[in-house]
């Protein structure tokens, strides 16, 4: 009976999969019928269960599932739990497809919008600097003093609170999809990692670094909260992550907003005109740039030889889910912006 069962199963899984591999060729199949009908309901189900539990039961999730893999290889012998896991591991692949990476399959922004990976210089610097002048305009309102960095009074959980609420309340939000941003449990391991935050492919949580810079903590919010939303590439997050926050009620948001849109752009001017970059830069207050530098240098503070080792693995996981661009998949947010700046707008 029990092989019986598990042959079924194995078959259903079979099946999903062949299913998973046409729809992962047909992006509209995607769109019509899992973001438009089964992940609404997931999303749902899974906020209903874990949005009101202060703390993250996916990193709580997974520790007990590392406690269990080694109590199996400790308490059995060590080919025999290999060989468990790998006719479990079928499983686990399912329920992330399932549950939400069918999401990389859906049509990209950039599709929508015919967008090519060139970029042209004169609407790169034009983008660029209304986003300086963003910073600035901002900063001022802010700050009492130009050369000083902008003091964030609020603790960390309002920080989560403050763009949790943001993204809610935006027309961006898709129908009956919401979205909460929670604490991760490990911050310093995430650091070392080299994450800001990460969304839980299985309880649908949006998990936020709440280590790194309080400007950083709010701009990843706004980030893990658009992958529940059903946004699973990363510039896509970046974009609609970007977007809700700066033209956000709270000024402190906006000018979080603005500064991640302004470092990916400022990165990609660099690299195409050096002397028109490094004037935007010293052309911003010196506050903005002590921003800059703080982010930079926390960063720095964690860097370490096992840091690469997860950069790799999260860039071959990426172009296994159709972002070729691996982890540079964020920085393609800035093709997205100019486009609104320069053709949407």
């Amino acid at each position: 009976m029990i092989r019986a069962i598990h042959r079924w199963l194995y078959l259903a899984l079979v099946v999903f999969f062949i299913i998973l591999f046409v729809f992962s060729k047909k992006p509209l199949w995607v769109d019509t019928y899992y973001v438009s009908l089964i992940y609404p309901w997931l999303s749902k189900i899974n906020q209903g269960l874990w949005a009101n539990i202060p703390f993250s039961i996916g990193d709580l999730g997974y520790v007990v599932g590392l406690l269990y893999i080694f109590w199996c290889l400790f308490r059995n012998a060590f080919w025999k739990s290999i060989k468990a896991f790998v006719r479990l591991l079928p499983f686990v692949v399912f329920l992330f497809y399932f549950l939400w990476g069918t999401l990389y399959f859906k049509p990209s922004l950039r599709a929508q919008r015919n967008l090519t990976a060139e970029l042209g210089t004169t609407a790169l610097i034009k983008t660029t600097t209304h986003y300086a002048d963003q910073l600035t305009e901002l900063h001022e309102e802010l700050s009492t003093s130009s050369n000083e960095k902008i003091v964030l009074s609020q603790t960390k959980a309002q920080l989560l609170s403050l763009a949790t609420a943001s993204m809610e309340a935006s027309d961006l939000r898709p129908k009956n999809i919401h979205g909460k941003a929670k604490a991760n449990l490990f911050p310093t391991l995430l650091s070392y990692m080299g994450f800001g935050g990460y969304a839980n492919p299985f309880t649908h949580e949006a998990q936020v670094n709440t280590l790194q810079p309080k400007l950083s903590i709010l701009t990843t919010s706004c980030h893990e909260i658009a992958h529940q939303w059903g946004y699973a590439a990363e510039e896509e997050a970046n974009y609609i992550g970007i977007q809700v926050s700066v033209v956000a009620e709270d000024p402190i948001l906006a000018y979080a907003g603005n500064l991640l849109a302004f470092r990916y752009l400022i990165n990609s001017l660099y690299r195409a005109d050096k002397a028109t970059a490094e004037k935007l830069i010293n052309q911003l207050p010196k506050g903005t740039r002590l921003h800059m530098v703080e982010m930079r240098e926390f960063w720095q503070k964690y860097q370490n030889p096992f840091e690469q080792v997860f950069e790799k693995s999260y860039d071959q996981y990426l172009k296994a889910n159709q972002q070729q661009a691996g982890i540079k998949s964020y920085s393609l947010v800035v093709g997205l912006l100019v486009d609104d700046f320069v053709n949407q707008g």
